[in-house]
């Protein structure tokens, strides 16, 4: 068993989703994959100058090519791999923190 696959059946397990049908479990990781794409962006953001702040988000506001963006990160965020993975790691994290909490029902 592959880890994405472990830590896709834990997270589908803490939300109560592993008998969800497939159209909300993907629905699921769709919304989970850009709340944690959107935090690494975030990361990155905060840790460029403001002229390559303004390359980075160039990259993905006009088309650029594969290369162009590769070449980016290899040159200003060699750490990115490392960035996405603590960013997964919180996500899970928060998820079983969140799972651990009581939960108010609604009206409450």
């Amino acid at each position: 068993m592959d880890s994405s696959f472990s830590f896709n059946t834990e997270i589908l397990k803490i939300f109560d989703l592993e008998n969800a049908p497939a159209e909300e479990r993907e629905k699921f990781f769709q919304m989970a994959g850009q709340a944690i794409l959107t935090q690494v962006v975030r990361r990155i953001e905060q840790q460029l100058p403001q002229d390559k702040r303004e390359e980075f988000l160039g990259l993905f506001e006009r088309p650029s090519s594969d290369e162009e963006k590769t070449a980016f990160f290899k040159q200003h965020v060699p750490n990115f791999k490392e960035l996405l993975l603590e960013e997964v790691t919180r996500f899970k994290r928060e998820a079983l923190e969140f799972n651990k909490s009581p939960h108010l029902s609604p009206g409450h």
